[in-house]
């Protein structure tokens, strides 16, 4: 009893009320503001949402409802870091600078008109204060969709800079290194034809796509190229680079499934190896211990002779 009160009082220095909260609050972490339960009224579901009313980089309640533009991670992609540096950044700054004056209508949509690079991330709603109702662009770009043209530059900091003045619902930007890729063809978009993503995870994407003709497809997901695969009607199709971070493909004319799976090849390389190498070590220790206890039983040279 004595050790008991004993260690029961130093153990509430470290372990105590402040310690616990409400199972509710637990569960639900991030009460739904006035902005989020309208955003969340959207039957569209794959849409992203720049929040302007936090700090947009350094704050990660924004994705427990919606796709954020922001976030926070400590090992976060260079090519986005470049992205919020160059670009995402400045079209913010606009953006808060046109709030706080009180733009009107028209020239608010002007200014979401020529915000390419939030469009091209398909930012479809801006939260600028979580008690009012968000600000619904609608000019975002959507999931996917098909472009006229493209632009080749010769490098990474043509690429990033050609992103100044550009529109992105009209023209890709493609680095040289990505130039086989499009082998000098020439496009036209079809304004009848439709590509819509039907289904998301984070490691599966599956679009539907119908057009008369072959299609230049710029889609709103960050390119990876170590692990993401590209099928076209279950047949293995090219990804490439658009736009300095986003994925493109050329898709041929008719009604198409499209998908995009994750499946990079040094996990399921390495995963394999760690599952023979198991199983081998087991049948080795069964096989030594079936010889030790054959060793233990077996009769010895003298008792065969007795016997």
């Amino acid at each position: 009893m004595l050790i008991l009160i004993d260690m029961w009082n130093i153990n509430k220095r470290y372990l105590n009320e402040d310690n616990f909260a409400p199972e509710q609050q637990v569960e639900n972490p991030y009460q739904k503001s006035r902005a989020d339960q309208l955003i969340l009224q959207d039957p569209a579901r794959y849409f992203r949402v720049l929040n302007l009313a936090v700090s947009t980089f350094n704050d990660a309640s924004t994705s427990y409802y919606h796709f954020s533009i922001g976030g926070y991670h400590g090992a976060k992609m260079q090519r986005y870091q470049e992205l919020i540096e160059y670009h995402i950044q400045p079209e913010m700054q606009q953006l808060m600078s046109s709030l706080q004056n009180k733009q009107n209508v028209r020239g608010m949509d002007s200014l979401l008109s020529r915000l390419e690079v939030l469009n091209m991330l398909n930012t479809k709603y801006i939260i600028y204060n979580k008690k009012s109702a968000p600000l619904r662009n609608p000019h975002a770009l959507g999931n996917a969709w098909f472009v006229d043209d493209y632009r080749l530059v010769p490098d990474a900091e043509a690429e990033i800079n050609a992103l100044d003045n550009f529109d992105p619902a009209q023209t890709a930007i493609v680095d040289q290194d990505f130039s086989s890729h499009l082998q000098t063809e020439s496009f036209r978009k079809d304004t009848s034809g439709s590509i819509q993503l039907t289904d998301y995870s984070p490691k599966r994407l599956k679009y539907k796509f119908r057009a008369d003709q072959k299609q230049l497809v710029v889609f709103s997901e960050v390119y990876y190229p170590e692990g993401w695969n590209l099928y076209i009607d279950g047949e293995p199709a090219d990804l490439f680079r658009a736009n300095y971070i986003l994925r493109a493909a050329i898709v041929p004319a008719g009604n198409h499934t499209i998908e995009m799976e994750f499946r990079p090849r040094s996990y399921y390389l390495g995963s394999s190896i760690s599952r023979y190498s198991s199983i081998a070590l087991l049948i080795l220790l069964v096989l030594w211990v079936g010889y030790e206890v054959y060793t233990y039983f077996r009769p010895q040279s003298g008792e065969k002779e007795k016997n």
